[in-house]
C-alpha cells in the first residue's frame, strides 16, 4: 500500500486530485514493470478505463440534473412545503429540509441545492427569527441528502468502479435517503418544541386545503419524473443508461412546460454537462489506473490478508471504514474519496462479507457527512458564499453539528438492520 502516501501527500499539497492519481499510477506502473512496458501498457489500460457503455450514465444524469436545475423547480418546491408543513413547529426550517431533499432527486448536486435554498430559506427563516445556526446547518444538511436520494451521481460512480448493478443501487437509496430526510424534519420538529428560543413560535398563516393541493401542481412534473425513472428501473423496464436518457428527456420537456426553455438556455446546460462529465471522467479514469497498479503489485492482496488476520469482528473493521472515511473527507471532495478508497476498502468488504448493495449505502452516506464536516465541507462553504457576511462559517459548522448527530442515528439503525437498505434491491430482477 505503499503508493497511497505519495497520493495523499500530492493531495494534500493542493495536485488535482486526477492528475495525482495519474501521476503516482504512472509511476507505479513503471516501478512494477519499466519504462519501456509502463508506456506501452498504459494506454490499453486508460482505453479499457473509458471503452465501458456503462460510463454513458454518467453525463446523463449529470444532464438531468442540470436541465431540473435550470427548470428553477426550486421555488415550487419550497412554496408547496410550507404550506403543508408551515405551521407546525418549526415548520419553515421543516419544509426547506425536505424541498431541499425533493430537490436533491432531481438536480443530483448537493451544492447546487444549498445555494438554491440558502438564496430562498435563509433570508425568510432569519427574519422570522429563526436561530442562525439552525436554519445555516439545516440547508447545508439537507442538501447534502443529494448524495444518497437516486438518481445519485455518486451511487453511480460507486457501482462503475465495484461493478455493482447501478439500478439496485439507485433503487436502494431511496429508503434511506428518505429515513435521514424524516430524521431531519423530526430534529428540527423537537428543537422547535423544547427551544422556542432557537425556534420561536409563529402565528402562520391559515393555508386552506384547497390552496395545499392548488402548491403542489407546481411539483408535479418533477414528481412524476421521479416516479417514471425510479419506477422503470425497479420493475426493469430498462437500464440504467436508459433511466439516464429518459431522465434527461423528461427534464427537457419539464423546462419546457415551465417556460423556461430557449436555445441559449440549451446550450449552456450541454456545455456544463460536458465539463462536469468530463471532470468526473477524468477522475474515473486515472483511478482505474491507479487500481491497476495496486491490484498488479499485489498491494490490495496484502491489505486484505493483514485485515482478516487481525480475525476482528466484522462490526469492527466495518468502524474501522467509517473513520476512515471520516478522516479522509476531512481532506478531499466526496469523488475524490470514492476513487482512493474503494480499491482498498471494497475488497475488504467483500473478505468480511459485507453486501456490497448495503456497504454502498454505508459509504455514501459517509461521502454526506464529507461534504458537511470541516475543513473541507463543501455544502457548508457554499452556504458561507451565498449567505454572505449574514452569518460565520463557525455559526454553520455549530448548526451542522446537531444533524451530524441525527444523521449518526440514522446510520447506527442501517448498520443494525440491513434490509432497509437490501429488501426493494431484493425485490427486483436481475
Amino acid at each position: 500500500m505503499f503508493w497511497f502516501l505519495p497520493l495523499m501527500f500530492s493531495v494534500v499539497l493542493g495536485v488535482p486530485v486526477a492528475f495525482a492519481l495519474g501521476l503516482v499510477g504512472f509511476l507505479g506502473l513503471v516501478d512494477n514493470l519499466n519504462w519501456i512496458a509502463a508506456t506501452s501498457q498504459i494506454k490499453t489500460i486508460l482505453f479499457g478505463a473509458t471503452n465501458s457503455y456503462a460510463l454513458s450514465c454518467v453525463p446523463m444524469f449529470i444532464l438531468m440534473g442540470e436541465l431540473s436545475f435550470k427548470a428553477g423547480i426550486s421555488d415550487d418546491l419550497f412554496e408547496a412545503a410550507n404550506k403543508w408543513l408551515g405551521r407546525l413547529p418549526g415548520g419553515l426550517a421543516i419544509a426547506t429540509n425536505f424541498a431541499c431533499a425533493i430537490f436533491g432527486a432531481c438536480s443530483g448536486s448537493t451544492i447546487a441545492s444549498a445555494s438554491v435554498f440558502t438564496k430562498i430559506a435563509l433570508p425568510e427563516m432569519v427574519e422570522k427569527g429563526y436561530d442562525k445556526r439552525l436554519s445555516a446547518g439545516a440547508i447545508a444538511s439537507a442538501g447534502a441528502l443529494a448524495c444518497m436520494i437516486p438518481p445519485s451521481i455518486l451511487m453511480v460512480i460507486y457501482g462503475l468502479i465495484t461493478s455493482q448493478p447501478i439500478n439496485k443501487l439507485l433503487v436502494a437509496g431511496f429508503v434511506p435517503g428518505a429515513m435521514t430526510a424524516f430524521a431531519y424534519g423530526l430534529g428540527i420538529f423537537l428543537v422547535a418544541k423544547g427551544f422556542p428560543k432557537l425556534v420561536p413560535t409563529l402565528d402562520a398563516e391559515q393555508v386552506s386545503l384547497g390552496e395545499k393541493f392548488k402548491a403542489l401542481t407546481g411539483v408535479l412534473p418533477i414528481a412524476f419524473l421521479f416516479l417514471l425513472v425510479m419506477g422503470g428501473l425497479f420493475l426493469g423496464w430498462f437500464t440504467s443508461t436508459a433511466a439516464g436518457a429518459i431522465g434527461s428527456a423528461g427534464a427537457l420537456l419539464v423546462l419546457m412546460m415551465r417556460g423556461r426553455f430557449s436555445w441559449k438556455t440549451f446550450y449552456d446546460t450541454l456545455v456544463q454537462t460536458g465539463i462536469l462529465s468530463c471532470s468526473l471522467l477524468i477522475i474515473i479514469t486515472f483511478g482505474n489506473l491507479f487500481s491497476f497498479v495496486l491490484s498488479s503489485s499485489g498491494a490490495i492482496d496484502n491489505f486484505v490478508g493483514f485485515i482478516t488476520g487481525l480475525n476482528m469482528a466484522p462490526v469492527l473493521v466495518l468502524l474501522l471504514i467509517i473513520a476512515l472515511y471520516i478522516m479522509v473527507g476531512c481532506m478531499v471532495d466526496p469523488v475524490s474519496m470514492l476513487i482512493i478508497t474503494l480499491p482498498a476498502v471494497m475488497p475488504v468488504a467483500e473478505a468480511m462479507g459485507f453486501n456490497p448493495i448495503w456497504f454502498g449505502i454505508i459509504v455514501i452516506t459517509m461521502l454526506e457527512v464529507g461534504v458537511i464536516t470541516p475543513p473541507v465541507g463543501m455544502n457548508a462553504y457554499t452556504v458561507k458564499a451565498v449567505a454572505g457576511d449574514t452569518l460565520t462559517t463557525g455559526q454553520i459548522f455549530s448548526g451542522i453539528s446537531f444533524f451530524l448527530l441525527l444523521q449518526a442515528v440514522v446510520l447506527a439503525i442501517i448498520i443494525s438492520y440491513p434490509p432497509i437498505v437490501t429488501y426493494l434491491p431484493s425485490l427486483m430482477m436481475d
